[in-house]
């Protein structure tokens, strides 16, 4: 692991955890003043707050996402040093789950970075097309030409279909 994988690992999805902060805050501050008007015990509004906050699925949600983007911002750092003209196709899973972003980069011919950002702005490189995203974007000569990752036509026809 390089240096800046492991700085890339420490700030891994702070925008995702920050965006959760003041929900957390907003939780703990109602179920404390219910707790404390109602006469709960320390424990009770402990638990209150454990049951608000998050639910299980909610937590994988989230500690998925943040390995996706993880792993988008290794590959956005590796598209750093690549030359300007590498070209890169928009990966992963094409079904009934895939979101119309994630259709219309995926249906998209393989672009420079640049051409990426310009089209689709520069967050779908570490951000993909949101929570529990499953695709990135991929220099082609590093794609193993899966059907199941790589299918351009199967994401324009879903992506028609939704239109």
């Amino acid at each position: 692991m390089t240096e800046e994988e492991i700085q890339l690992l420490i700030a891994m999805d702070s925008q995702v955890w920050e965006a959760y902060l003041p929900y957390l805050a907003a939780q703990m501050q109602q179920q404390l003043s219910l707790g404390v008007f109602t006469g709960l015990t320390r424990e009770q509004i402990i638990a209150n707050i454990e049951s608000a906050a998050l639910s299980a699925s909610q937590v994988e949600t989230l500690v998925t996402t943040s390995l996706n983007n993880y792993s988008r911002s290794v590959t956005r750092s590796m598209m750093d040093e690549e030359p300007d003209d590498t070209l890169y196709q928009y990966i992963g899973p094409i079904d009934g789950k895939t979101r119309d972003i994630c259709l219309l980069m995926g249906s998209s011919p393989p672009i420079t970075s640049e051409q990426i950002e310009r089209e689709f702005g520069s967050s779908v490189l570490s951000f993909g097309g949101g929570y529990n995203c499953r695709h990135k974007w991929q220099s082609i000569s590093r794609i193993k030409m899966s059907k199941s990752f790589y299918n351009p036509k199967k994401a324009e026809e879903l992506s028609s279909g939704n239109n």
